[in-house]
């Protein structure tokens, strides 16, 4: 369960100078998107770096071992971690 929303994590995030995107999952052969059985398409988070505008934290929208989208919580995590390497307070 994440402490804050994705409005305030979006401002978050931007005060230490990274954007959060929201995006889909495809599969590889064909780039179709995954849903579940209610035919939801699941989703992630991409964490860019706004000043290199590269992707800093997440590949996709799941990590580096394409098996797990990054969830809110875990851009969450992330940006706890950046504002404690910065000395800042979450």
């Amino acid at each position: 369960m994440t402490k804050y929303s994705l409005a305030t994590i979006r401002k978050k995030a931007s005060n230490a100078g990274y954007r959060v995107k929201k995006g889909f999952q495809h599969y590889h052969y064909n780039n179709a998107v995954f849903t579940n059985y209610n035919g939801e398409r699941l989703t992630g988070f991409n964490v860019w770096n706004m000043s290199t505008n590269t992707l800093e934290w997440a590949s996709g929208c799941y990590d580096n071992n394409y098996d797990h989208l990054c969830t809110l919580e875990d851009v969450e995590g992330f940006l706890k971690s950046v504002y404690e390497k910065a000395g800042l307070e979450y």
